[in-house]
């Protein structure tokens, strides 16, 4: 093949008025651009065939072919610009469109909904609640009478024992020692006594012997052998203290006592050991002033315990206390001192799980009516704070409602009682020699389970100029 010859530099490219100068500051098909200017370009080979039929050599393809790409570059550039700006405008008027419908929809008018709540049958309850200590009802403390040095402890803390049985023994040697010299005491008073009896020699004029016996001398040594045998006795009774056994039934609540320790050298404060009857058990609780007067000895207690949440026991109330504790007052809803006054409660059946010293919970019944209607204190309406009635509804689609007239029986923050259930046919009747609790109250206006509207006027709406007096009742 032969050599392409080289492009003569002073012939003129047949490119010279096809390729605009690109000047600075304007763009490469302004019509102001008159200079020209060959751009060298890397062609492809399949194209160099093609341009050389055209007459180029391989610098005006090189260029025609860059300035090809560098147009379809700006192509691509300008058909992106438009399309982000069209999508954009597309967002406005969507935007635009909701937000305006938004703005010129008709506000809905407010749906009255009534609130309401229901009458129903139970057991009513005013309760007080306080917490306090778990404790024995009776506990004996084990102090031994003797000093020395434990020997053996033969119970455990919690340890059930029984009356007389041996909880530690006490090493004295001293005790011994007495023991012996009292029964050294005991054989001379013996010695004595049977001297004065056989009597004194006493021999005649003929050198006849006799023994002369002096009743008094007699006496006096019987005397000496009572003393000496009483002496003997105490000294074994002492000693017998050394083995230290249980007073009572029970279980051993308190433990200090230690082998080799001394047995009277207990810290201040504390017992060597204590037993305590657990079959009876009794919690103390402080009721505020403001509540004792609710209390009575006899009321029913339900008494729970944060150690055993599964665990509830019933309690009485055995004894109020006359005079104000003196640990000090409580703290009243209101952030004021109040005095408190100590209230024992007996737990007869006590849980064998529970412990002296765990807290126990303490719901004092101070009122209880059973098998009575109640309902909730704010449907409870008034026009003269004498005189109740709630609003019962009769239309749940309508929201019809009419006014009932009710007498509270009593009351608390939550809920009030007004009256006995109406009777039923189909109910089995009492016993007709039982008394009826129930028979003084009314009977009730309002069923079991019917609907009420709270704080609804005889209109069925709201009455903006009610309020709640002191007892939480709607006015």
């Amino acid at each position: 093949m032969a050599d392409k010859p080289n492009p003569d530099p002073e012939r003129p490219s047949k490119l010279a008025n096809l390729i605009p100068v690109i000047k600075p500051g304007k763009p490469a098909d302004d019509p102001d651009a008159g200079a020209t200017v060959t751009m060298p370009v890397m062609a492809a080979e399949g194209d160099q065939a093609e341009h050389e039929n055209m007459g180029m050599d391989a610098s005006d393809a090189e260029a025609y072919a860059k300035l090809k790409a560098r147009r379809a570059e700006r192509r691509k550039k300008k058909l992106m610009h438009r399309a982000i700006i069209a999508g954009i405008a597309i967002g406005i008027v969507a935007i635009g469109g909701v937000a305006y419908s938004a703005l010129n929809k008709p506000p809905a008018e407010d749906a009255y909904v009534p609130i309401t709540d229901v009458a129903y049958r139970g057991t009513y309850s005013n309760e007080v609640d306080a917490k306090g200590t778990l404790e024995p009802l009776s506990s004996t403390v084990v102090s031994p009478t003797i000093e020395g040095t434990i020997a053996t402890v033969n119970v455990s803390a919690g340890q059930a024992v029984a009356k007389g049985d041996v909880l530690m023994t006490i090493k004295n040697d001293e005790l011994d020692r007495a023991i012996a010299e009292a029964a050294r005491s005991v054989d001379a008073a013996k010695s004595e006594l049977a001297t004065a009896k056989r009597g004194t020699e006493v021999t005649d004029e003929e050198g006849n012997v006799s023994y002369e016996v002096s009743q008094d001398t007699v006496d006096a040594a019987k005397r000496a052998l009572a003393a000496a045998q009483e002496g003997y006795d105490q000294a074994v009774a002492k000693a017998a203290e050394r083995t230290v056994t249980a007073p009572c039934n029970g279980n051993i609540v308190e433990m200090n006592a230690q082998v080799g320790a001394s047995a009277t050298g207990v810290e201040s404060g504390k017992s060597l050991m204590q037993i305590a009857d657990l079959s009876q058990m009794k919690v103390t609780v402080q009721v505020s002033e403001e509540d004792i007067a609710k209390v009575a000895v006899g009321q029913t207690a339900n008494v729970t315990f944060p150690a055993f949440p599964d665990l509830t026991l019933q309690g009485s109330v055995t004894g109020i206390a006359s005079i104000a504790s003196t640990d000090g007052g409580m703290m009243s809803y209101d952030g004021s001192s109040s005095v408190s006054f100590d209230v024992d409660i007996l737990i007869a059946q006590p849980d064998p799980r529970l412990k002296p010293g765990m807290t126990a919970k303490v719901s004092l019944i101070t009122e209880q009516l059973d098998d009575v209607i109640m309902v909730p204190a704010m449907a409870l309406m008034t026009d003269d704070g004498q005189n109740y009635y709630v609003m019962v509804q009769t239309d749940a689609e309508t929201q019809a409602s009419e006014r009932r007239d009710v007498t509270v029986v009593t009351k608390n923050d939550d809920f009030a009682v007004i009256g006995k259930p109406a009777p039923d046919s189909e109910e089995p009747q009492g016993d007709p020699n039982q008394t009826d609790p129930n028979a003084a109250l009314p009977v009730s206006a309002v069923a079991d389970g019917e609907v009420l509207l709270i704080g609804a006027t005889g209109d069925a709406g709201f009455d903006d100029g009610m309020s709640v007096d002191s007892s939480g009742v709607m006015r």
